[in-house]
């Protein structure tokens, strides 16, 4: 009797687990948010000066989502607000923009684990590396994996800016003064 309670129980566990991992592969909008690690040019070499103070390029993205399902593959838009943060000579200095990223993404193992990839478009509403008179549209790309339980997401990505910029700072990035954002984002999500 023991035994078939328990049986019963894991089961009911499984089944509502299932279920509520269903809920977010289904399709819909939501709103997003998260953090982002920014880095100018040099992703790697950069990457070692996180031990000494992770919060040094550490910004933050806020927005809003779709999701359109076909199957298991899914078109996911986005509008996002991102605050990214550049440490250049003891200096903070701050771009803040709008993106659009357009991801297509395969769902994996049943409705938990997703892959997804896709083109990031730009506009800069300000921009302290930079100059007033700059070019304010860009786009980039962004992939990633994500992770879906019930109504809530948590995703894994990269971005990487596609058209460098020339900034003003002597050339302190890498060296001819060509300027490429990258970043790693990590980004909590909740479907309506």
């Amino acid at each position: 009797m023991k035994t078939a309670l328990k049986s019963f129980i894991l089961l009911l566990a499984i089944t509502a687990f299932y279920q509520s991992a269903h809920a977010q592969t289904g399709g819909g909008f939501g709103i997003k948010g998260g953090l982002n690690y920014n880095s100018n040019g040099q992703y790697f070499k950069d990457a070692e000066a996180i031990w000494g103070d992770p919060r040094e390029n550490l910004g933050y993205h806020l927005g809003l989502f779709g999701k359109i399902n076909a199957g298991p593959v899914f078109i996911r838009p986005e509008v996002n607000y991102t605050n990214l943060t550049s440490q250049v000579n003891q200096v903070k200095l701050t771009t803040q923009r709008l993106d659009a990223p357009l991801l297509v993404g395969l769902n994996l193992l049943g409705p938990l684990v997703s892959v997804f990839a896709g083109p990031s478009f730009h506009y800069y509403i300000e921009d302290d590396l930079r100059d007033f008179d700059y070019e304010k549209y860009n786009a980039g790309y962004q992939f990633g994996i994500g992770l879906n339980l019930g109504n809530l997401g948590l995703d894994l990505r990269y971005e990487r800016v596609l058209n460098g910029q020339q900034v003003d700072i002597d050339n302190v990035f890498t060296g001819d003064g060509d300027l490429r954002f990258q970043q790693l984002m990590l980004g909590l999500s909740l479907k309506f």
